[in-house]
């Protein structure tokens, strides 16, 4: 599934539901060889009441699942900005530091924005950390901790940039975190499982024209690969033409560039 993400987002489902649509075809004509049209029609009563009840499930087992995944990407961008902010905020402060000082954080925070933008980004992908970046993401947090009081001349700048960096780790180590975390795969088989239990479910339903109900069905089809393949983008926040990029760093960047 991993290479539809490859792909822009209508691509992938007009793919997969091509695909989808031909499998249904195709069980649904083996399904009418066996089963009689008016055997059918004497049991779409209690059908359509099982049907719609199915389908009552089935819609809040998505919505919560879509709830829950779409808090978890914003709840990540926020994180992500609120590392760049904190990356920005530091970069500022470190004016107010002896020059020694200043230029040892502010080369540290260019290393480390560009190690994040243009090595890590593209392994949280994979759900990986780069082993550089960190390094520099380190040796910035020992830079802190080695200044002291008498060091500066203003303690309530050095006070907030601890705090800063208090935060910072924590950004940090969420995004690296997310990376990593997936939806559990028996979610993944409960959504599947009930997706083609629903469509399944059209079987039992007959009408005269077979290819109005077929073109029906279609949509019923293209619905559920919408859906699913959303929830699939969305719990692979890093990865495909719809990932997330690391724009919140650029305001960071631009100042990096003007101040070299």
């Amino acid at each position: 599934m991993k290479i539809f993400l490859q792909y822009p987002f209508i691509v992938s489902i007009i793919i997969i539901s091509v695909i989808s649509i031909g499998i249904f075809w195709a069980a649904e004509r083996l399904t009418r060889k066996k089963i009689q049209h008016d055997m059918l029609i004497e049991n779409h009563a209690v059908s359509g009441f099982i049907y719609n009840a199915v389908c009552v499930i089935y819609a809040v087992l998505i919505a919560f699942v879509v709830f829950v995944i779409w808090g978890n990407l914003e709840k990540t961008n926020s994180k992500i900005e609120g590392e760049a902010n904190n990356l920005l905020n530091i970069y500022y402060d470190a004016s107010a530091y002896p020059d020694s000082i200043k230029k040892d954080i502010q080369l540290t925070i260019r290393e480390y924005v560009k190690g994040v933008t243009n090595d890590e980004w593209k392994l949280m992908a994979e759900g990986r950390a780069d082993s550089a970046t960190a390094k520099q993401f380190v040796k910035l947090n020992r830079i802190f901790l080695s200044i002291k009081t008498s060091d500066v001349s203003n303690t309530e700048i050095l006070t907030q940039s601890l705090e800063n960096m208090h935060d910072l780790r924590e950004f940090r180590r969420h995004r690296i975190l997310s990376s990593k975390q997936s939806m559990p795969d028996i979610l993944w088989l409960v959504l599947i499982l009930s997706t083609v239990i629903i469509v399944a479910f059209t079987f039992f339903f007959s009408v005269k024209n077979i290819w109005q109900n077929n073109v029906m069905i279609s949509f019923l089809i293209f619905v559920s690969v919408i859906v699913l393949y959303l929830i699939y983008v969305l719990d692979h926040p890093y990865m495909g033409v719809d990932a997330i990029k690391p724009e919140a760093f650029q305001p960071l960047i631009d100042i990096i560039n003007r101040t070299k």
